[in-house]
């Protein structure tokens, strides 16, 4: 075997040999590589650099030749993110909240979409303008009406870009009250938006959002899917906040039909546009498509 021409092997530095001589510049390298050379100190030492370093690469490079895809760790890391949203909530879900025949209290929708959601109470005070913002800021709401306001503005809500939601017939604390004049208050109004508007409310608020077990039993029994309070509510002009001081994904904001409720609606807007949100219908969340 001439000098220089590495010998046959299956290890590791017999496959970086077979590498090495076949062009004019690894035989050189190889001839540096060839313990029977004779070598000077500082040739000695070249020869364990370009050795560690050529065993190096040859042992990466046969790893790498040995699987037959990267592992899934690594690929994982390498290939892009998404997101996936999960779908809308439906009363499906919401009824497994709560015990049966009971409805739950939600004042948020678990979401990962970047949305809130703007409800506007009672009706009482409807201003020309209310409209027109709305339409200006392209912003869905949802209106929580009593029965009076309905009966005499019926026209009203149904021009503005949202769904009418029951909010009782008469305003009452219904919290403490006997079940069955609870449940009286809820279909009744229920009855009154139907015929009104055209849709019965699947949602209630309770007035000033007090409620207890008897106003869940009796808004399950009048159709309702859930009671819904709020995270956030405006008043004077000034955001309140119930349990954070911010405004998240899927949080619910309260305003009322007030004089001074076209500038409120600009504030909220802006707030809910600083917090890289976007305002949704609620019923698109809670409510599942008609069958």
């Amino acid at each position: 075997m001439a000098r220089g021409t590495p010998p046959r092997d299956r290890t590791l530095l017999g496959r970086l040999r077979e590498t090495l001589v076949t062009t004019r510049l690894s035989r050189r390298v190889w001839h540096l590589l060839d313990p029977d050379v004779p070598r000077t100190q500082a040739v000695r030492r070249l020869r364990a650099l370009v050795l560690a370093s050529a065993a190096t690469l040859a042992a990466n490079a046969l790893i790498a030749a040995a699987a037959d895809e990267p592992p899934t760790d690594q690929v994982a890391a390498t290939s892009p993110s998404t997101t996936t949203t999960p779908p809308p909530m439906t009363i499906r879900p919401l009824t497994s909240m709560a015990p049966p025949g009971h409805v739950p209290v939600i004042t948020r929708v678990e979401t990962t979409d970047p949305v809130a959601f703007v409800t506007i109470d009672d009706g009482f005070v409807r201003a020309p303008e209310v409209a027109a913002v709305l339409d200006e800021l392209d912003m869905p709401v949802t209106l929580f009406l009593v029965d009076r306001p309905v009966l005499d503005g019926a026209a009203f809500f149904g021009s503005l870009p949202g769904t009418v939601e029951s909010h009782s017939r008469s305003h009452a604390d219904l919290r403490g009250m006997p079940e069955d004049t609870q449940r009286a208050e809820i279909c009744d109004n229920a009855g009154t938006i139907a015929r009104g508007l055209g849709r019965a409310p699947v949602l209630f608020r309770p007035p000033y959002g007090n409620h207890d077990a008897a106003t869940q039993r009796a808004a399950a029994a009048c159709g309702m899917a859930a009671i819904v309070l709020w995270e956030q509510s405006v008043e004077r002009g000034e955001m309140r906040f119930r349990s954070a001081r911010e405004i998240r994904p899927g949080d619910i904001i309260l305003l009322h039909f007030r004089p001074e409720l076209p500038g409120e609606l600009r504030m909220v807007a802006d707030r809910i546009a600083a917090a890289g949100l976007r305002v949704a219908r609620l019923d698109d969340y809670l409510v599942p498509d008609a069958p």
